[in-house]
Formats: C-alpha cells, sequence, structure tokens
C-alpha cells in the first residue's frame, strides 16, 4: 500500500504540473502582401480626321506701278554713259547707261519706269566700297542686279521681281551695283567673274 500510495501522489503531483502550464500562443502567420495586377488600358484607337481638300487661292490683283510724283528729275539727276561687261569668251556687251552717283539719284534709281531696253541699264556707282543692299520700292519692272567688287569684278548677280521690298544682297563688297533688264545678264553670259568696265568720269 505504501508503495502504491506513492505512485499515486507522483503521478498526482504530474498533472498538476501539466495543468499548471499556459499553453503556449501560436505563431502569428505572417501573410505575403498581394501583388497588384497593373492593367495597362489599351490606347484608344486613333481619330482619323478628314482633311477636305484645299482651296484654290483666289487669283491676287497685279499690284498697279505707281504714278511718278516728279517726272522731270529723270532727265536731269543722271549721269549718262557707256558701261560694258568682258565674258570669259572675250566678248564685250556695252549698255548706255544711266549713272546715279548722288545720294538723292541712288535712292530714286529706276522707280516708275515701265520700261527698260536689253542695251541700258543703271550703273550705281558709289563713293566707297560697301556690302550693298537693294530693294524695289516702286521700282515696276523685273531687273538683273549685278553686284561689281573694286577690282571690277562681278561678285554676284540678283533677279529682282517688281514692286518689291525685300532686301536683296549678295556677299562681298560693291564698288557698283548695275542693273539691267531682269535674264538679260544670263542672255549675255554675265556672271562671277566676269569682268566690268564702267563708264568713264564726267
Amino acid at each position: 500500500m505504501g508503495t502504491m500510495t506513492r505512485a499515486l501522489s507522483l503521478l498526482f503531483a504530474l498533472g498538476a504540473v501539466a495543468c499548471s502550464r499556459v499553453p503556449e500562443e501560436p505563431s502569428p502567420i505572417v501573410k505575403e502582401p498581394r501583388s497588384i495586377a497593373t492593367v495597362t488600358p489599351s490606347p484608344p484607337p486613333p481619330t482619323v480626321v478628314s482633311t477636305p481638300p484645299l482651296a484654290t487661292p483666289e487669283p491676287v490683283a497685279a499690284k498697279t506701278c505707281p504714278n511718278d510724283p516728279n517726272p522731270g528729275l529723270n532727265a536731269t539727276l543722271y549721269g549718262r554713259g557707256t558701261a560694258a561687261f568682258v565674258t570669259p569668251d572675250g566678248k564685250k556687251h556695252a549698255f548706255k547707261v544711266e549713272i546715279a552717283r548722288t545720294e538723292a539719284a541712288q535712292s530714286r534709281g529706276l522707280m516708275y519706269r515701265t520700261e527698260l531696253a536689253d542695251d541700258a541699264g543703271m550703273v550705281f556707282d558709289f563713293p566707297y566700297v560697301h556690302h550693298a543692299t537693294f530693294w524695289m520700292h516702286n521700282t515696276c519692272i523685273p531687273l538683273d542686279m549685278v553686284f561689281v567688287s573694286e577690282d571690277d569684278l562681278v561678285i554676284g548677280v540678283v533677279t529682282a521681281p517688281p514692286l518689291n521690298d525685300e532686301g536683296r544682297s549678295v556677299p562681298g563688297l560693291s564698288k557698283y551695283v548695275v542693273e539691267l533688264a531682269a535674264g538679260v545678264a544670263k542672255k549675255r553670259g554675265i556672271g562671277i567673274g566676269t569682268r566690268f568696265v564702267p563708264p568713264a568720269a564726267p
């Protein structure tokens, strides 16, 4: 009996200890965050724009030549003489020219003229060499502008439409600018490097 009593007492004590233990808390479950699927919206279909055909522009009325307020100036403002160009083939092309040497003559130029013969022209003889820029203000006929250096060589040719205020020039410095009827320079072979023979000084 003594042995059994000790055994029962031992079992009782073990059961009490077992009952007195606090059960362990379960480990928290860590959940992986969800991946949020990114949905890229499809681009909208392209908008088709119907372009109407371009309208035919209305014809622009031709500019009329303004009246010359001082028609008598042409007879007194310019000198007269003969100038020439010698082309590389040795041909000499002479022109009867009006000579604009004064500031007043150079400001007027060939304004208000309605015609210019193929063998005529105007020579702007400047007192200094400079980068010359010309326009066609109140100039009613298309012109070839032949720019000439101090060495009497053509450095450029520009063909200008009438009644146009856009400045026109060529690279380099000019002592003379010779105005001829449009197309004459090409017809006579006058271009860069052509030699100019200026009119004799009065």
